[in-house]
């Protein structure tokens, strides 16, 4: 993607309503723009978690006056099980114990309100945490798929961290694999658009440990990525590399690239 485009896509795009819109006006599929805009609102979040922190016993107040919890998080911009997460600590519960125990929750205000809040959040729920992982296995499986079909043998992430090995990309080939012009050796599978944030944050975690551990490899961003991003010496594509080769797959990459929030 032209980074203009990317741009002027990342700008408009706040709410899950502008996904639909986004898509038909920028001619990109809806998980492309739910991508993008997942992954704003993640760094938005991250901005702001200082300022979270600090405010946290206001918010507990405003709480305990009977502000609701999607009402703060609406307030002060922020993902609702985010805001839900704040006033759990401030209380004095454990957010992994509350979770998993809303129905015998001694405060039911508090319960009920987590619930609306995890209901209302596609970003930071854990539902949206799950769909993630979904998405994530998607991926894999549909890149398993494809080296099956050509009868090119490989071992998983699994496979390599028995072994004992650190980092590990999701799949290591049995034989080179000539891909215009260049030996893959490993390929790694983003459920994600690599934008160049991201693209330099998992070289730095991954990518360029692969490069040393494995060789040449290649990073599917399945949503797409940036033009300007580079990885020199090994590939970077997206789903389009895997199209047109068996129905069945391509309507996995359609049902994926279609996933939103």
């Amino acid at each position: 993607m032209e980074k203009e485009t990317y741009l002027q896509i990342y700008q408009r795009a706040n709410t899950l309503e502008d996904v639909d819109i986004l898509a038909i006006e920028f001619e990109e599929s809806t998980g492309v723009i739910a991508a993008i805009l997942n992954q704003k609102t993640v760094s938005k979040v991250k901005r702001k978690m200082g300022q979270l922190q600090n405010k946290a016993k206001n918010f507990r107040y405003l709480w305990e006056k009977g502000m609701t919890i999607n009402t703060l998080a609406q307030n002060n911009d922020v993902p609702a099980t985010l805001m839900a997460s704040v006033i759990i600590k401030e209380l004095g519960y454990s957010k992994k114990h509350v979770l998993k125990n809303l129905s015998t929750l001694d405060n039911r205000r508090l319960a009920i309100e987590i619930e609306d809040a995890t209901n209302s959040d596609h970003f930071f729920s854990p539902k949206a945490h799950a769909l993630q992982v979904v998405k994530g296995k998607m991926g894999e499986d549909i890149i398993g798929k494809w080296l099956d079909h050509y009868k090119l043998g490989y071992s998983t992430e699994e496979d390599l961290r028995e072994l004992g090995m650190q980092k590990t990309p999701d799949f290591f080939l049995d034989k080179t694999l000539y891909v215009d012009g260049t030996e893959i050796e490993w390929i790694e599978s983003k459920a994600m658009f690599g934008d160049e944030k991201e693209h330099t944050y998992y070289f730095k975690k991954q990518f360029q440990h692969y490069e040393r551990d494995y060789g040449t490899g290649m990073v599917i961003y399945w949503y797409g990525h940036l033009d300007t991003i580079e990885f020199e010496g090994n590939l970077i594509r997206d789903h389009t590399f895997y199209m047109d080769l068996d129905a069945k797959i391509d309507a996995e990459i359609d049902e994926l690239l279609s996933s939103t929030l």
